[in-house]
């Protein structure tokens, strides 16, 4: 339950201290104006107290405007897909520049069976015979026409030429059943004029291609067509084009023969996901036990109501960072898109926000204890709780993801129930950093990386766990305090409304280590811990499963 608000306003003595005559039991204006400086301010359960912050009832009004404002807008934008805004912007949808062509990557590469298949056959001899498609394309499940393709060239190693060949046929026969483009448009040899085709028409070509190959062997293709597979399919298309010929071929032993880098990934993968959830579970228990038996003290200093600077500071940031993804889509979507990549550097930028309460002459000793810039209980002390109160959100997170995944179960279910029983036509699952990681250029992975485990834990925390929390604490519980932060930290990543549940786990458990500590050394350890550990997964696993050289 809340806090009520007179209590919040009670200046006792700590729990459990001798009264003496400095520490006063009844709040009056003429009491507190005999407060001793040394004083301390509890609530009756112990939390300490501290003044209302800065701010008017005026500002106050104006920063919640603001902040539904700003908070609306960037939800919005974060859900709404680029052609709506396009659309919005420019009153018509932008025509795409670059085509699919045969000689740029096809559509879900690293996406989930993209990786899947690549993980596989670098174990060709090791996975053979442990039922491998079943696990990469389970019975039910919608593919994208690309990822099919995919699907054949993986099935003619694991299951043979024949089984290839009828996943092939069956796929060509229900393409053809749909129609293709009337007009399709080709590749003029004549003219040497690059001519865009459709998407349907390219699968078309390489499934003619891979029958080719599969009935006639790699030597009847043309040097064309080896060079599609490759550019389109990569690794895959690599080792699709070595069927037939014995493992112990140079080339193809160079691809199928990686399971040693392969095993060391998965087994250190395998280590995290089983140890990290354990020691999780146990840490997670205890601290309950800590928690309801009084054990775990909370630190933070609840402000008293009043005051509405640290609101401001959240309704600046994110005001900021509408302006910013704004500009990015506007640089995207003009001549010169390749700049909208400086945002990643620009968005340092939004670091500046944090300081708003200085320029609202905020003391500096004042702000710092606000928003948590302090070392606590020590610095290696905050760090190590950091550590161990993200292994105890592991498993709530967890619990996040399979929210998540039942949320999209779900949302098949009814696409198909509302599409008359007819499944929708699948969406390729892929995360645009492998992309970004697999694409090689540096400046963007460097940044990149820079900004999700410093920038993400320092401004983020700042703004979520510092400056907002700080606000909503003098009004509420710690635990609506926390969800409300973690529900809005969520909303502001774009990853779609049914795929916040790990976010909203992860925003909760930041926020009660604020809590717990008082500092945010703590979240912010926290943070950068998930953070590096992503990316430094997939750095690794797109080197390990990477595409060799054309």
């Amino acid at each position: 339950m809340t806090e009520p608000e007179h209590e919040q306003n009670l200046p006792q003595s700590e729990p459990g201290a001798p009264s003496e005559p400095s520490q006063l039991d009844h709040w009056s204006p003429v009491t507190e104006a005999m407060r001793t400086h040394g004083d301390p301010r509890f609530t009756r359960n112990g939390n300490p107290i501290d003044p209302p912050d800065p701010g008017s009832g005026f500002s106050r009004i104006l920063a919640t405007l603001a902040t539904i404002f700003v908070v609306c807008f960037v939800v919005l934008w974060q859900n709404t897909p680029d052609a709506t805004k396009q659309q919005l912007f420019y009153g018509k949808v932008k025509e795409e520049k670059s085509h699919i062509a045969a000689d740029q990557p096809a559509p879900g590469s690293y996406g989930s069976v993209d990786i899947m298949g690549r993980i596989f056959l670098r174990g060709l001899d090791q996975f053979k015979s442990h039922g491998v498609m079943e696990q990469i394309d389970p019975e039910g499940m919608m593919h994208i026409p690309e990822d099919r393709v995919r699907l054949i060239m993986i099935s003619a190693e694991f299951e043979g030429t024949d089984a290839a060949l009828s996943r092939l046929e069956a796929f060509r026969l229900e393409s053809l059943g749909l129609g293709s483009d009337p007009e399709p448009e080709v590749e003029s040899e004549n003219t040497g004029t690059t001519i865009s085709i459709s998407t349907n028409d390219l699968v078309l070509q390489e499934l003619d291609i891979l029958r080719t190959l599969y009935t006639d062997g790699a030597e009847a293709l043309s040097e064309d067509q080896a060079n599609q597979l490759k550019a389109r399919y990569g690794y895959i298309g690599h080792v699709a084009l070595t069927h037939g010929k014995p493992n112990s071929d140079p080339v193809r032993k160079a691809l199928t023969d990686q399971f040693m880098s392969l095993a060391l990934f998965l087994v250190l993968v395998a280590l995290v996901i089983l140890l990290g959830p354990l020691v999780g579970i146990v840490l997670l228990i205890l601290g309950m036990v800590w928690f309801f038996s009084g054990k775990l003290k909370m630190r933070a200093r609840v402000p008293t109501p009043g005051g509405s600077v640290y609101l401001e500071t959240y309704a600046l940031f994110v005001g900021c960072f509408c302006l910013m993804a704004v500009g990015t889509f506007v640089v995207s979507n003009s001549k010169y898109p390749e700049f909208a990549a400086f945002s990643l550097l620009v968005q340092w930028l939004l670091l500046l926000t944090v300081f708003w309460a200085l320029l609202r002459r905020t003391s500096a000793s004042e702000w710092r204890q606000a928003i948590g810039w302090h070392t606590g209980e020590g610095l290696f002390k905050e760090i190590s709780c950091g550590i161990a109160g993200y292994l105890a959100s592991v498993p709530i997170y967890i619990v996040g993801v399979i929210i998540t995944a039942i949320l999209l179960v779900l949302k098949e279910i009814w696409a198909t129930q509302a599409n008359g029983g007819v499944p929708p036509e699948p969406e390729p699952m892929v995360n645009p950093v492998f992309d970004m990681i697999a694409r090689g250029d540096l400046f963007i992975l460097l940044f990149l990386f820079v900004l999700a485990t410093t920038w993400a834990p320092i401004v983020e925390e700042s703004i979520f766990r510092g400056a907002l929390y700080r606000h909503l604490r003098g009004r509420m519980h710690w635990v609506f305090s926390a969800l409300l932060t973690a529900v809005l930290f969520a909303f502001m990543h774009d990853y779609g409304p049914l795929m916040v549940a790990p976010l909203i786990a992860l925003g909760f458990s930041f926020a009660f280590m604020r809590e717990w500590r008082g500092s945010i050394i703590a979240p912010m350890t926290a943070h950068f811990i998930h953070n590096f550990t992503l990316m430094s997964f997939m750095l690794i696993l797109v080197q390990v499963i990477k595409d060799p050289p054309m």
